[in-house]
């Protein structure tokens, strides 16, 4: 696996627009299919996570369109690497050992809230720096970052900042599992 230049990434990102709903139906369901633990996850988990955060309708809109994205990062994934991995008939505990790295890499990120903002700022560096043999896809997350933007602009709805950066984290979070999903040595 590699960092997807601007090319690799604008052509997996055309692919994703030309994925019609039955061919997405098709994606979904190998998804949970190879990946079942990982897709209910992304699909469910966490835009409950977003969804929850208040009992508005926009947030419920934030959280389908966060799905939305998920699927567009499956899509890019899938097109850019190759068919997706089936960690779980390998290993029944992937998902198990992601969550356990992310509670370790988010614990202190959202204690944040509690420190000074010199600490805190130095904690989210910490947190979206790469890891050591990791790579990251910076082009696609920044894309995803626009895209939160420019719903939330578009919506016409006024979402607190701190919601549009939790979803952005999230997402990063998504492209970060896609990259251990990927390329399992990163992942230990």
């Amino acid at each position: 696996m590699h960092e997807l230049i601007e090319r690799e990434l604008y052509e997996a990102l055309e692919y994703v627009r030309s994925v019609d709903e039955e061919q997405g139906k098709h994606i979904l369901i190998q998804f949970e299919i190879d990946q079942p633990m990982f897709s209910q996850t992304l699909f469910s988990i966490f835009p409950t996570i977003i969804d929850n955060q208040s009992n508005e309708l926009k947030y419920q809109n934030l959280a389908q369109y966060f799905a939305d994205l998920c699927f567009d990062v499956l899509c890019v994934y899938q097109q850019s690497f190759g068919k997706m991995p089936r960690t779980f008939e390998q290993d029944s505990t992937w998902m198990e050992s992601q969550a356990m790295l992310l509670d370790k890499e988010l614990r202190p990120l959202l204690a944040s809230s509690h420190v000074n903002e010199k600490a805190a700022k130095k904690m989210r560096g910490a947190f979206f720096k790469p890891k050591e043999g990791e790579f990251t896809q910076t082009g696609l997350v920044e894309f995803m970052n626009m895209s939160i933007d420019d719903f939330a602009k578009n919506s016409g709805d006024d979402y607190h900042d701190s919601m549009l950066d939790l979803t952005k984290t999230m997402l990063f979070v998504v492209v970060r599992m896609f990259n251990n999903l990927y390329t399992p040595i990163a992942a230990v």
